[in-house]
């Protein structure tokens, strides 16, 4: 079945489970572009240093989207076949993966903060701030893991109000913090770079905190519970389907972690970096309603195939598609006309500004690409069907971009070069990704007798 026209039923049930989810996205990004504000007044090195720093950080978060992306499909199968009782186990497991898997990836990454950061080609100032800067970032990343895993399965069960609560309280809270620490308050010292990290990690403890003890209440049909025993078969179950998406963050993180040694051995240098921050921290605010989108649809195809509706998932699978690029289309065509304009909110720097119209243009072309692939994904997701997205992004980052951006950056294109290449490889991620839902096979693997996702799962 393929949807023609967007159905208003159908959109009025995403938009009003996405909205929120936007708002929410808007408030974790900016979380980050709270740090690079407030850091800009300590000057363009200290941009860099938080710009290098959140790269590794992105790469080391792998466990977030594996735990996530399993936990949304099956809570929301789960739901979607009114079993409720299983739903409350895959989510306190969920919990326990996150506390496990963020112990694991914040001794990791605090003992590799400062050789990640060389190899990235950071140096001087921005190499001492980044470090420091980092190893308190995955000091506390246990309390950003558990807080998206609580989100998601706030989300599963079709509850996006939530999740927005705690982000707007989360986001007040890590600009108060931030503030004091960077810059210094009454008998607290300003920590520079390393207090944007601070603040940021504080605010997510209560954040975390605050949204656990929320689902353990005994009211609530779907919850978490302290005495749930710890199942492997159910650890498997979580991370059949998460993985592929947590490998293919990976993958399109790490790309993003090279780009940024690559264009940091271009002429352009410190300079270059610091566009670079500026930008993936735009584009991150940009896409945003792409990836609220996602989540929304995920949920409801997952809902829908819980309950044998499989047309209406793929329906829900098209409203979404159509709907939000042409809201992401509008997106980049702002971005392409005032470029200058944006960047110079965020910098004085005339060579920032002027490589920044350059690189804003390219990334407005990908920002569009990256949006249409996300929502497939997200429908992708919804069915289980989370491997093809993998082949897809170590296909179109690593084995397109990452060679292209060497190459042209090392031509007379110099820097332009990389851009280039980093605008235009989504377009195949986007090809393929639509052409995977198409043709339909996450259908078949639900309704031509072949077993799904929750009639697999034991009771």
């Amino acid at each position: 079945m393929t949807v023609k026209i967007i159905n208003q039923s159908l959109l009025s049930r995403l938009w009003a489970m996405s909205w929120p989810t936007v708002l929410y996205s808007l408030l974790e990004s900016s979380v980050g572009l709270v740090d690079i504000f407030f850091a800009s007044y300590l000057g363009s090195e200290a941009v860099a240093a938080i710009g290098f720093s959140r790269q590794i950080f992105l790469v080391l978060m792998i466990g977030t989207l594996s735990i996530t992306t399993g936990t949304i499909t099956l809570v929301s199968q789960y739901c979607g076949a009114k079993r409720y009782d299983a739903a409350s186990s895959i989510a306190s497991h969920s919990l326990l993966l996150s506390i496990s898997s963020g112990l694991f990836i914040g001794f990791i990454g605090v003992f590799l903060a400062r050789y990640s950061l060389i190899l990235l080609g950071a140096e001087a100032n921005a190499l001492y701030e980044g470090t420091n800067y980092l190893q308190v970032l995955m000091g506390g990343v246990v309390f950003l893991m558990i807080g998206f895993s609580t989100n998601g399965v706030f989300r599963a069960l079709g509850d996006a109000y939530t999740p927005l609560k705690i982000a707007t309280l989360v986001n007040a809270l890590n600009i108060l913090f931030s503030y004091v620490f960077i810059f210094g308050f009454g008998p607290i010292p300003a920590y520079g770079v390393m207090g944007a990290a601070i603040g940021t990690v504080l605010a997510r403890i209560f954040g975390s905190s605050l949204a656990v003890y929320m689902l353990m209440r005994k009211s609530r049909q779907v919850r978490i519970t302290l005495h749930e025993g710890f199942s492997l078969s159910i650890v498997k179950q979580i991370l059949d389907i998460g993985l592929p998406s947590g490998f293919s963050g990976f993958f399109r993180n790490g790309a993003r972690v090279l780009f940024f040694r690559i264009i940091a051995t271009t002429s352009a240098g410190s300079v270059a970096v610091a566009v670079a921050t500026i930008g993936f921290q735009l584009r991150m605010l940009n896409i945003m309603p792409a990836l609220a989108f996602q989540v929304a649809t995920a949920t409801l195809v997952g809902q829908c195939i819980g309950a044998k509706k499989i047309d209406q998932a793929e329906a829900y699978g098209w409203t979404a598609i159509k709907f939000c690029s042409s809201i992401m289309a509008a997106a980049s065509l702002l971005i392409l006309i005032f470029p200058g304009f944006i960047m110079r909110i965020f910098s004085d720097s005339i060579q920032v500004i002027e490589m920044g119209i350059f690189a804003l243009r390219l990334l407005a072309l990908e920002q569009f690409c990256n949006s249409v692939s996300i929502i497939v994904s997200g429908a992708l997701s919804g069915a289980g069907d989370t491997k093809p997205s993998l082949r897809y992004t170590i296909l179109s980052q690593w084995l397109l971009m990452l060679p292209l951006a060497y190459w042209l950056s090392n031509t007379s294109l110099d820097i332009s070069g990389a851009w280039i290449a980093w605008g235009f490889a989504p377009i195949i991620q986007t090809f393929l990704t639509l052409r995977r839902f198409i043709k339909g096979a996450w259908k078949k693997m639900h309704a031509s007798g072949v077993v799904g996702v929750v009639d697999e799962l034991a009771d």
